[in-house]
Formats: structure tokens, sequence, C-alpha cells
């Protein structure tokens, strides 16, 4: 069964090069450059991962992230130095980030979720 992850970001070229680079068998991406429908389908869906940009439209990262009930690993993406990380994220990832590494933060983040506690 696929990762089920989300990346809501206003700019399009990253929402672009994150489903080019990540989509794949093993995850299955949906992008949103709008929060609304965002965050619309994050509390349907129930992903595994969701990355929120800082800087939106019409919200901040932070607010985006406690609109999202869901139960999902929320991560900060910001590009932002002066942004500090708020409670509603489990992780923050700096701008400008390497697809490579996003994609063993995911696989690696969703199989420590995966494994009981001891």
């Amino acid at each position: 069964m696929p990762i089920k992850v989300v990346y809501i970001d206003d700019e399009e070229m990253l929402c672009q090069m994150f489903k080019e680079y990540l989509q794949s068998d093993e995850i299955d991406l949906a992008v949103f450059t709008d929060e609304e429908p965002g965050i619309a389908y994050c509390n349907k869906s129930n992903p595994d991962l969701i990355f929120i940009d800082y800087r939106l439209k019409k919200q901040n990262g932070t607010d985006v992230a406690k609109a999202i009930t869901s139960d999902s690993i929320k991560v900060l993406i910001t590009g932002e130095l002066d942004v500090t990380m708020d409670a509603c994220f489990t992780d923050k990832i700096d701008k400008p980030y390497r697809l490579a590494d996003i994609k063993n933060f995911i696989i690696n983040t969703v199989t420590m979720k995966s494994q009981p506690s001891s």
C-alpha cells in the first residue's frame, strides 16, 4: 500500500517538481497550490504525511496545519529564518531542500510511525 503524502505550497513550480520526482508506486502524492482545497482533502482523506509551506496565499502554514483535523504527520517547510515551528508540526524542513532527502524523510518517518512502540 503506497504512502499517502500531501504537499501544500503556493509555488506552482515547486508543486510540479515535488509531484514529478516523488509520485511512484511507493508514494501516492497530492499537491495543492491553494490552502482551502488542501485542507479539505487532508480532512477527508487522512494522508500519512503532509508537507505545508509557511508562506501561502491567504494563510500561513501554521494556520493551515491547525485547520487540518486528521492525525497525519505535519511537516513545516520554510525558507524563512525567523519562523518558529509550532507544536502542531512534527518536524521542520528548510528551503532549499533536496528532493532525494524529502523522499528518504517520507519513507523513514512513515516507517517509524508504523512500528509498534516498545
